[in-house]
């Protein structure tokens, strides 16, 4: 809560943030992704309808608060006001056509004048987000300026405040560095296997470039049909749940529930992602959330996909979660953990512990012997990438690169097309310091995971491990030492 605090007042002592926020222009949305993935009865459609009914009034406010900014010359990147413009908000605006049908496609039914809350709730919803597009349009856009980036002296007192993490930026980078050449070779050990599963697949694999050469001819094989993606990822839950059991890595508790459903419409660019079981409600699940397409899904990514947001990964935290801290009477330290609060807040505390989490949990998996070959290099050039994303996160926010020059690096290093870099770069720009917590996240915990084994020797018990790193809630890994350490 310190942390929290001190960073609160620190952000709004520089007003310069929240004028330029263009993050806020989809967050109402994107928060009542959250609230229809978990609706259930006509009473969660009726609070639905009234979420949505206050957007016009939320978006209001954003256009007064940018108003403010370009009165003070305090404006957004253009890229980014761009993305929102012509990319999101004309998904958002054609979602609110669909939104009255979506109970009935949930399998409930509303009464007439229920469906008519919802129906004029959408419509003004609607209205709102086609206008508040025009006005980035028109008003926004053309002010913008490059290059909006938080600069050294807030990168610092970010990673300071905000992850507990005493490291420079120049020793991140050159740990990023290590683990990206670690990374490449571990894929050059991999080659000789790969080449005996994989024909044509060539004797050695030189660097990230190769592999993920490679992998674009693996990633033409999907499911046969759309309703073949489900039970795909079904099968390989099971498959790793199976595997935990056997070697005693994680305790899946009994009766875990785990939900797979169809990503619903307006949410794009999504190939899946978890709804973590709702922290204060434990008569709900946790739902692994996919997109309903087969050619969204290249069969040599699904297992690490299951394992980062199924089990072990997002689903099994949130469940312990869940299961933990559901009746306490102040859970503060869940603050900013939603991904899209944290978006729209710029605090990613958090997700050292959610998405280094989650990261750590791929490469114990790795470590462990789960993944086939195909899939072991899928794990291996995700760590890569991962790596390369800290370099280029921090290169362009404390000045070291700009748009161009990250561009150039993503291509250069990661076989990336420009397209896809450019991508990158906005995503890094839009949030920054987010990108770095897999990672550096992943490599807290397997720091920590280390030491505890090293201190309690034959006492060590990992899978009692996990549970104990559970119990604190999302925390970041810095903090967690002095107790865990402190107990072997």
């Amino acid at each position: 809560m310190l942390d929290v605090t001190r960073f609160h007042v620190h952000t709004y002592e520089d007003l310069r943030s929240h004028r330029r926020n263009v993050e806020l222009s989809t967050y109402p949305h994107t928060m009542l992704q959250y609230q229809i993935g978990q609706a259930e009865t006509a009473e969660d459609w009726s609070a639905i309808a009234s979420r949505a009914a206050r957007i016009p009034t939320f978006l209001q406010q954003q256009e007064q608060l940018l108003a403010e900014g370009l009165a003070t010359r305090e404006v957004p990147d253009p890229h980014i006001v761009h993305d929102f413009a012509e990319d999101q908000l004309p998904v958002i605006v054609r979602y609110y056509e669909h939104l009255p049908a979506l109970p009935g496609a949930h399998q409930v039914e509303l009464s007439p004048a229920g469906a008519r809350e919802l129906q004029q709730a959408a419509r003004e919803a609607q209205r709102a987000f086609a206008s508040h597009r025009q006005f980035l349009r028109e008003r926004v856009l053309p002010h913008t300026h490059a290059n909006v980036v938080l600069g050294d002296d807030e990168y610092r007192w970010r990673l300071r405040h905000m992850f507990g993490i005493t490291a420079s930026p120049e020793e991140l980078v050159r740990q990023a560095e290590d683990v990206l050449a670690r990374a490449q070779e571990a894929i050059v050990r991999l080659s000789g296997q790969l080449a005996k599963e994989l024909p044509g697949a060539p004797s050695t694999l030189t660097d990230l470039g190769e592999a993920r050469a490679l992998l674009a001819g693996l990633e033409t094989e999907h499911p046969d049909r759309d309703e073949d993606v489900i039970p795909l990822y079904r099968e390989l839950i099971a498959r790793a749940e199976l595997f935990l059991h056997e070697r005693e890595l994680f305790n899946v508790p009994e009766g875990l529930r785990l939900g797979l459903k169809p990503l619903p419409p307006g949410m794009v660019d999504v190939r899946g992602t978890n709804w973590p079981a709702p922290l204060l409600d434990p008569r709900k699940v946790g739902w692994f959330v996919l997109a309903p397409m087969a050619a969204a899904h290249p069969t040599v990514w699904a297992a690490l996909l299951a394992v980062h947001e199924g089990i072990p990964g997002h689903l099994l935290q949130s469940v312990a979660w869940q299961r933990a801290f559901s009746r306490h009477p102040a859970p503060v330290r869940f603050l900013l953990v939603t991904d899209h609060v944290a978006m729209a807040r710029g605090h990613f505390g958090p997700m050292l512990n959610i998405e280094g989490y989650a990261t750590y949990a791929e490469e114990r998996m790795r470590r462990a012997g789960f993944y086939t070959a195909p899939e072991e290099l899928t794990a291996l050039v995700a760590r890569a990438l991962r790596a390369l994303r800290v370099v280029v996160d921090i290169g362009l926010h404390t000045g070291r690169m700009d748009d161009e020059a990250a561009v150039r690096y993503l291509v250069h290093h990661a076989r990336m097309p420009e397209p896809n870099a450019r991508r990158e770069v906005l995503r890094y720009k839009r949030i920054p310091m987010q990108a770095i917590t897999y990672l550096l996240g992943a490599l807290e915990l397997e720091q920590l995971e280390e030491d505890c084994r090293r201190e309690r020797g034959s006492r060590f018990d990992e899978a009692r491990f996990h549970d104990e790193l559970f119990s604190f809630g999302p925390v970041p890994p810095a903090l967690l030492r002095r107790f865990m350490l402190a107990g072997a």
